[in-house]
């Protein structure tokens, strides 16, 4: 409020004494009051409504993280998908290409001047296995030894690819998460669910040739030696031909491989182990070429030789 000078006079010593008061209001009108403090303003939030929001954050993360996981997992199975797809038609080139139509599903004997103990599925296409791993404890697999211009259907899709560094994108699942297999008249061992090393880095390849048909010609005992292979290998490239060859699975993941270790087309005699996750966290649901070219992520019995529109067995 505006302070006033007024002038007095005190008494009469002529003394003249200036005194400050408040002017007065105009005559009719009412002094504004001083205005009230206002309390301040409350800034953050108190304890309960930040446990709220928490619990509703919390809430959602535990709702789109499942959601989330299975996109990234269908991902990773449609690259695989196309891989396989890829694998399937150079393959039914290769088979084109040769007049009798017959693939070597085990390289024995092994090429010349490789010290090989181990013939396997794995070194028909592929690449030098960067992480030698043994099967068996046998070392000196033909997988980590054959360098990629030795392995015949390379050139059909990586026709440039040397040397034993160089790995080949398509034969990389990026699912891939195991890669032991059981040997030929061993035992059945439940095959892992994960391990340290992808197929592709123990074996040179996320994918194996189905040599399972071979099996059932060595039935009763479903176990045979890499020798018979090239005689097997004869009696079905006869029935990878026409309307056959849409139901035989000719590539499959190597986790799907090692699943149908002594399965049978009956499910009474089949010694093969429980179905389980397949790679891409589905239940036995596994990517697979077939013999025409064409690639199918789908539901697989691992128990069986035969299912709903495939085989592993002659079609």
């Amino acid at each position: 409020m505006p302070i006033v000078a007024t002038r007095q006079h005190n008494g009469g010593d002529g003394m003249c004494v200036m005194r400050a008061s408040a002017p007065r209001a105009p005559a009719g009108r009412i002094p504004a009051a001083t205005p009230a403090k206002r309390p301040a303003s409350r800034c953050g939030f108190t304890l309960i409504e930040l446990l709220v929001v928490i619990s509703i954050i919390a809430l959602l993360i535990s709702i789109l993280l499942p959601s989330l996981s299975q996109a990234r997992e269908r991902a990773k199975a449609v690259v695989c998908l196309a891989n396989l797809r890829s694998i399937g038609q150079a393959t039914a080139m290769y088979m084109d290409n040769d007049d009798q139509r017959v693939i070597p599903w085990y390289r024995d004997p092994p090429l010349l001047g490789y010290p090989v103990q181990v013939v396997t599925p794995w070194v028909f296409g592929g690449f030098a296995a960067p992480n030698a791993a043994s099967i068996g404890g046998f070392g000196n697999l033909d997988s980590t030894l054959y360098p990629a211009e030795a392995r015949p259907l390379n050139a059909y899709i990586a026709p440039g690819a040397q040397g034993m560094t160089v790995q080949i994108g398509v034969f990389r699942c990026p699912g891939d998460r195991t890669h032991t297999t059981s040997i030929i008249g061993t035992g059945t061992s439940p095959p892992l669910d994960a391990e340290a090393l992808s197929s592709w880095q123990a074996n040179g390849s996320s994918y194996t040739l189905n040599t399972r048909f071979m099996q059932e010609y060595a039935l009763p005992g479903g176990n045979f030696s890499a020798s018979n292979s090239e005689e097997y290998a004869r009696r079905i490239a006869p029935r990878l031909v026409g309307g056959n060859a849409a139901r035989f699975v000719i590539w499959m993941e190597q986790g799907f491989y090692a699943s149908t270790y002594q399965a049978r087309s009956r499910l009474a005699q089949s010694l093969a182990a429980p179905q389980r996750m397949g790679w891409h966290r589905e239940f036995s649901k596994w990517t697979a070429a077939f013999a025409d070219g064409h690639a199918e992520y789908r539901y697989f019995d691992t128990r069986l030789s035969i299912g709903s529109a495939w085989t592993l067995w002659e079609p």
